[in-house]
C-alpha cells in the first residue's frame, strides 16, 4: 500500500493534517451558520418589533410616513441601510409610505396568512443587478380581534448583512489553509520531536559492537511509551553486555583448563624424548600423560553434556521414584568424598514417598551440588539434606556451614568455569562445571535452584522439580530407578555408574 511506504514521521504528519482541515471546515463552516442565523433573526426581530409599534401607533396616534420613519429609526438606526414601510389594503392600495420610489410586494401566501391574523415573513431576490436582497414582514391590522382588511409591511434590503457574511467567509478561507499549513509544520516538527528516542536507539544500533557494550539510551523525562521503549533497550543491552561480559570470561577459562594438561602432556612427552630412558621412566610419563588427558577428556565431556542440556538436545523421561530409594543412591554417590574430608551428611525426608523426575540426570545435578557442598565446609560440620514438598514442587535442600558465598558472587556462581575465591587452584576447586551442569539439568525437569548465602554462615541450596503434567505409567523398582533402561538417556559417553561415581567439577 502507498501509506506503508510513507515515512512514519510524515504519516503521522499527514493524518494530523488530514484532521485538523476536517475540524477547521466542521468549525468554520458552523460558526458561518451560527453567525448567518443571528443575524437573519436580528433582521426578522427587527422588522417585527417595527411592524408592530406602527400597527400600535395606527390607533393611538394616527398613520402617517413621519411616524413610519421614527420607528424605523428607532429599530433599524444605523445598522441597516434603506428600511421602508408602508399601510396597503387588500385591493393594493397604498395609504402611505416612508419611500415613494419603493413598493413593497404583497404575496398571496401574506395574504392568506394575513386573513388569519399571523404575520409573514418574506425574502425577495433583487430586482436589478447589485441590489441586494429584500427580506420584509407582512403584519395584518386588527381592530376588536377582526382583521380590518389594511397590511403594514416593513422591509429592508440585505446588503449589510450580505458584506458582514461575506467578511467572515473571508477571514475562513484565508485562515483555513494557513490554520492547515501551521498544523503540518508544527504537527512534523512535533512529531519528529516526539520520535527522537527511536532515532537515538537506532543509532545506538548501528554502533554497538561485541567490544563496547557500554552505551545506554537517555530516558525521556515523560512517563510515557517512549521512555519504556528506551528502558527496554537499555535492559537489553544490559543482558547483551553481560552475556559477552560470560562469554569472555567462559572462553578464557576453558582455554586455562585446557592449557594446563596440554603444556603438562607435551612436558612429559619432551622430557622423554630428549634421551633413552628406562622402561619404568617411560611408564611413569605415559601414566602421567593418560592422567592429564582424563581430565581434559571429563571438562570435554562434561561440557559436552552442559551444551546439550542447555540446549534441551537430549531426551528427557519422567520417572516415579521412591523417596528413600532415591536418596540413599545419591548419598552413596557422595559418601565417598565426605568421608574423605570428615564431614556429616544429615538426612531429613519431609515430603512425599514418591515423586517424579529422570533419575540419572536428578541425581548428577544433586551429587554436584553436595559435593560443592563438601568442598566448601571443613570438619567437623555437618551438611543437611532435606526433601520436602510445597503442594506443586518436589523441594531438595542441601545446607552447608562453609565460608558462605559473597553477594557479588551470587549472580555467577552458576557460570562454568567460575570461582568466587579465585585463589583456588583446579586441584582444590575442581573444573568449576559442576554447578553449571547442576542447573542445566534441573532446567531439563522445567525446575530452579535458588540459592542464598552470607560470607561466613554458610550456603542454601533450594532445588525445585515441578511435578510433571503426565505421570508416568512405569513402575519403580527396589532402588527407586527405572526397571527399563530405554527411559534412562544420559548423554553420550555417560551411563549411569559414572553419574553415580564421577566427581562433580564444582566451582
Amino acid at each position: 500500500m502507498f501509506l506503508e511506504r510513507v515515512p512514519v514521521r510524515l504519516r503521522l504528519s499527514l493524518g494530523h493534517a488530514i484532521w485538523m482541515a476536517l475540524l477547521f471546515l466542521c468549525v468554520g463552516f458552523g460558526l458561518y451558520r451560527v453567525v448567518e442565523h443571528n443575524l437573519q433573526r436580528s433582521v426578522d426581530t427587527s422588522l417585527l418589533i417595527s411592524a408592530q409599534s406602527i400597527r400600535d401607533a395606527r390607533f393611538l396616534r394616527g398613520f402617517s410616513p413621519p411616524i413610519m420613519e421614527q420607528f424605523l429609526n428607532q429599530f433599524f438606526g444605523e445598522k441597516y441601510i434603506r428600511p421602508y414601510a408602508q399601510l396597503v389594503d387588500l385591493s393594493g392600495k397604498i395609504s402611505a409610505k416612508t419611500d415613494t420610489h419603493v413598493s413593497l410586494p404583497v404575496t398571496p401566501r401574506a395574504l392568506a396568512r394575513a386573513e388569519q391574523g399571523l404575520e409573514t415573513i418574506e425574502t425577495f431576490a433583487p430586482r436589478r443587478e447589485g441590489e441586494a436582497p429584500l427580506r420584509q414582514v407582512t403584519l395584518p391590522v386588527v381592530k376588536f380581534g377582526r382583521f380590518t382588511g389594511e397590511l403594514i409591511q416593513v422591509g429592508a434590503n440585505l446588503d449589510s448583512t450580505l458584506h458582514t457574511l461575506r467578511e467572515i467567509a473571508w477571514v475562513l478561507w484565508i485562515s483555513l489553509p494557513v490554520g492547515l499549513g501551521l498544523s503540518i509544520v508544527f504537527g512534523y516538527l512535533l512529531t519528529m520531536r516526539s520520535l527522537s528516542p527511536v532515532t537515538q536507539m537506532s543509532a545506538a544500533a548501528k554502533n554497538l559492537g561485541s567490544n563496547d557494550l557500554s552505551f545506554r539510551l537517555p530516558l525521556p523525562v515523560a512517563k510515557d511509551e517512549l521512555r519504556q521503549l528506551a528502558q527496554t533497550f537499555n535492559e537489553m543491552l544490559d543482558r547483551l553486555e553481560d552475556a559477552f561480559k560470560r562469554l569472555r570470561r567462559f572462553t578464557g577459562d576453558v582455554s586455562h583448563e585446557l592449557r594446563t594438561p596440554i603444556a603438562v602432556i607435551r612436558g612429559e612427552a619432551e622430557l622423554a624424548l630428549r634421551r633413552e630412558r628406562t622402561a619404568t621412566e617411560y611408564k611413569a610419563s605415559l601414566q602421567t600423560i593418560v592422567g592429564e588427558t582424563t581430565n581434559m577428556t571429563t571438562i570435554v565431556e562434561d561440557l559436552l553434556l552442559l551444551a546439550r542440556a542447555e540446549s534441551r538436545a537430549v531426551a528427557m523421561s519422567w520417572t516415579e521414584l521412591i523417596s528413600a530409594d532415591f536418596m540413599q543412591e545419591v548419598i552413596h554417590s557422595v559418601q565417598a568424598v565426605y568421608a574423605a574430608k570428615g564431614i556429616a551428611l544429615r538426612i531429613t525426608s519431609k515430603g512425599p514417598s514418591r515423586f517424579h523426575g529422570n533419575p540419572v540426570y536428578l541425581m548428577l545435578a544433586l551429587k554436584n551440588i553436595l559435593i560443592n557442598a563438601a568442598k566448601h565446609s571443613a570438619a567437623p560440620n555437618t551438611v543437611d539434606f532435606t526433601i520436602g514438598d510445597d503442594g506443586r514442587c518436589t523441594l531438595f535442600t542441601i545446607t552447608d556451614q562453609g565460608e558462605g558465598i559473597p553477594a557479588d558472587s551470587l549472580p555467577y556462581i552458576f557460570d562454568p568455569f567460575y570461582r568466587a575465591d579465585t585463589a583456588r587452584n583446579r586441584a582444590a576447586g575442581g573444573t568449576g562445571i559442576g554447578l553449571s551442569l547442576a542447573m542445566a539439568l534441573v532446567k531439563l525437569h522445567d525446575g530452579t535452584i535458588q540459592v542464598s548465602s552470607k560470607p561466613g554462615e554458610g550456603a542454601t541450596f533450594v532445588v525445585r522439580i515441578p511435578r510433571p503434567p503426565v505421570k508416568s505409567e512405569q513402575a519403580p523398582n527396589r532402588t527407586g530407578l527405572l526397571t527399563s533402561a530405554t527411559a534412562i538417556n544420559p548423554a553420550p559417553r555417560l551411563d549411569l555408574v559414572t553419574a553415580l561415581t564421577t566427581p562433580a567439577r564444582t566451582p
